[in-house]
């Protein structure tokens, strides 16, 4: 068996420290390239990430004191900083989990107009923060002195550890409904959009990936009932800790995804664009030597025009963040046939079809 939880604990909770964070940088990144502005979604999410680091560095010093270690290899008068800092950590985390579920819910409210659905974002958002700083406080208030939670040398009393177990069961019950609940909106809210099935069931999806943070809560909530019991408490709860903030990262990752499709989006129209740079410059069988074809014949283009609508990926920008330009309608594609006889033609056919893509 092994003797410490401690290097797995550390790089566990390091890993998911610092992917959320590349995901929440590149959901900067497309908001800056695609966005006037940063909304009250993207402070919120940033400062879930901010008790997120606050909480994965507190349980890092006590890992310095012993967190993740047999109780019998930890020195006696050290153990108490060791759980006073595990404490001190749990107690961030409680707040970075809410954060996360509130700056989806704002997202959200943002893209529905329906007045019952409006009134579910309110709810979960001020039901679950009050839920959450309610369990943070009790946290520090179930034992007088507060450091006999820490210190079991202190004379003092704390309350029944059932009753503490029977509220955090419930609250985590409730969280991993809520992300359950937050995982179905996006479904009911985006369903309607006028896009193309495979662009709005990718949306739709990618926003309900928060279903997994759910699922790391009901993991981290089925260790609650057994905490009682561990003999080895300082090693036995490097699992919960981790689960609890996979559950948050998950949050801030399921939050960033749909706006990594418009990055993927702008890969896939350079690349395109390049390909036919690349095609148009290329002499092929029947070229001259400066790569003017010497039989005009005419052939066959194909332009996109825009009418009183918008494209799909410009539908799809407008539902992820404020785009650049007035897009009061839904763009739709319309297929013209030109003929050319010339290269030069066919730049100009080529230069036009990329403005038009663009303009509305």
């Amino acid at each position: 068996m092994a003797e410490s939880n401690g290097p797995t604990l550390a790089i566990s909770l390091w890993t998911l420290t610092v992917i959320p964070l590349l995901f929440m940088i590149l959901r900067i990144y497309s908001k800056t390239q695609h966005s006037k502005a940063f909304g009250l979604d993207d402070g919120l999410l940033a400062l879930s990430w901010i008790f997120i680091f606050a909480y994965t560095t507190t349980l890092q010093i006590s890992m310095h004191y012993g967190l993740g270690d047999r109780l019998e290899n930890i020195e006696p008068e050290i153990l108490p900083t060791t759980i006073q800092y595990m404490y001190i950590g749990e107690f961030f985390g409680f707040f970075a989990m809410p954060l996360g579920k509130t700056s989806f819910c704002v997202t959200l409210l943002r893209l529905t107009t329906v007045r019952w659905q409006r009134w579910i974002l309110w709810f979960i958002m001020i039901s679950f923060n009050t839920t959450m700083s309610l369990l943070a406080v009790l946290t520090w208030v179930q034992c007088r002195p507060v450091q006999k939670l820490w210190d079991s040398s202190v004379e003092g009393e704390c309350w029944p550890y059932k009753l503490y177990m029977v509220t955090g069961l419930t609250i985590g019950a409730y969280s991993a409904l809520a992300d359950f609940a937050l995982a179905i909106c996006p479904w009911l809210i985006i369903r309607k959009v006028r896009m193309r099935q495979r662009e709005k069931w990718g949306l739709i999806i990618a926003m309900s990936m928060g279903c997994l943070a759910g699922v790391c809560c009901v993991v981290k909530t089925a260790y609650i009932p057994g905490a009682a019991t561990w003999v080895d408490f300082t090693y036995s709860t490097a699992d919960m800790l981790i689960w609890a903030l996979a559950e948050s990262s998950i949050t801030i990752i399921a939050a960033s995804l749909p706006f990594l499709r418009l990055i993927l989006k702008d890969m896939s129209s350079y690349s395109g664009s390049q390909s036919l740079k690349l095609s148009i410059r290329l002499p092929s069988q029947g070229d001259n030597a400066t790569g003017i074809r010497s039989q005009q014949k005419p052939h066959k283009s194909h332009a996109v025009h825009p009418e009183d609508v918008r494209d799909d990926e410009a539908s799809d920008r407008s539902i992820l963040a404020e785009t650049r330009g007035e897009f009061g309608k839904i763009m739709r594609s319309r297929e013209v046939r030109i003929e050319y006889n010339d290269e030069e033609d066919h730049h100009r056919c080529a230069g036009r079809t990329a403005t038009d893509m663009w303009t509305a």
